[in-house]
């Protein structure tokens, strides 16, 4: 009984020491991703010979690659179908919310519109950049020249930085303040439900970099459409009830102060919040293939 309580002990300590390690080199590897250095300390070993910090605010990149390939395989092929695929079932979603939808006209006044409209053309263009980049490798172009600091790797940044914060915005508002009770459907699932996992699915999919800088873009996205919201009820415009507002709670004329405070939470600390979260997990994305790819490498050395 004692030797099975030492062995146990043993273990867990072993299993502590391991935890630890982890937790201590990804701490350190997150700290460099801020400016987007590659997780290692100076030659030394100490923080001494690093510049300070400065924050990244524009879209300019060295690697462009990473925009075109998945995080998995270098593989494009594979990554193009994927891109196909989902551009596709956004497009298509696109035409059916139009046709088939009850909003009619006034889709185009809804932040669930605004953001599947984003992420539809985030997705329209990252497939034409995978099927562009494969066509250059054809041709054997010199990628970094042809690629880097393009207009349009620029736009599906943005575009990217968009859709990943506002899409969880809009899912979790609709389910737990506009949402009517009115009943489940398909156009409600995929408008609030379909695109938060896309987004989600895809970060574990993808090679696109982020910063945690660019959550300036969705704070920005959320001040635009409150300057919209707060014109269209000025000018007298109305939801599809007929009501003097888009949304309940941006109802300027009888709540103008709720309003606000919504207007306050949602682009100054959700919006921040959201980006954070997709950071975080974007940096333990490329932390485990990193890791993967280091103990596949040892494995094979192991073996020879």
């Amino acid at each position: 009984m004692f030797k099975v309580a030492a062995k146990f002990v043993h273990i867990t300590n072993d299993g502590v020491r391991v935890a630890r390690h982890a937790v201590a080199t990804y701490t350190r590897y997150a700290y460099f991703s801020l400016t987007d250095r590659k997780g290692r300390q100076s030659s030394r070993g100490s923080l001494k010979n690093i510049k300070p910090y400065e924050p990244k605010y524009d879209l300019e990149h060295d690697s462009p690659e990473e925009f075109l390939l998945s995080q998995w395989t270098s593989n494009p092929w594979p990554y193009f179908y994927y891109r196909a695929l989902v551009a596709f079932y956004f497009v298509f979603m696109v035409f059916y919310t139009a046709l088939v939808g009850t909003l009619k006209s006034k889709m185009l006044i809804m932040l669930t519109y605004w953001s599947f409209y984003i992420l539809t053309a985030c997705q329209v263009l990252r497939a034409a950049n995978v099927w562009h980049y494969i066509q250059l490798k054809k041709l054997n172009h010199d990628i970094q020249k042809r690629v880097k600091g393009s207009r349009r790797i620029k736009v599906q940044w943005l575009l990217y930085n968009l859709s990943t914060g506002s899409a969880p915005i809009v899912t979790f508002l609709f389910w737990t303040i506009a949402y009517d009770g009115s009943g489940v459907n398909f156009i409600n699932c995929s408008t609030h439900g379909a695109n938060a996992a896309a987004v989600f699915l895809d970060l574990w999919i993808t090679r696109m970099p982020m910063r945690m800088m660019h959550m300036v873009h969705c704070v920005v996205m959320g001040l635009v459409y409150s300057a919209f919201s707060l014109i269209y009820w000025y000018l007298g415009g109305t939801n599809q009830f007929g009501e003097p507002f888009i949304y309940k709670v941006l109802n300027y004329g009888e709540s103008p102060l709720k309003a606000m405070y919504y207007i306050i939470a949602i682009s100054f600390i959700v919006a921040p919040m959201i980006h954070s979260m997709f950071f975080l997990l974007y940096r333990l994305r490329v932390f485990l293939h990193r890791f993967l790819k280091v103990m596949d490498k040892r494995h094979n050395e192991a073996i020879d």
